[in-house]
């Protein structure tokens, strides 16, 4: 029985730091994919730019 009870909380805690990282993780892809949207845009708003000087 205690021997269940171990096995169970060793499951457990494997689970939960596998739960953290995944969220800490996904928010790194977010701020991540938030700041090379932002540089896309600042691009956009260049060859925007760029091209009403041209013409």
């Amino acid at each position: 029985m205690d021997s269940e009870k171990v096995f169970w909380f060793c499951i457990g805690g494997i689970v939960s730091v596998i739960a953290v990282l995944i969220v800490q993780h996904s928010d790194q892809l977010e701020s991540r994919n938030a700041y090379q949207q932002g540089v896309i845009d600042n691009q956009k708003q260049w060859l925007e730019h760029e091209k009403g000087e041209r013409w």
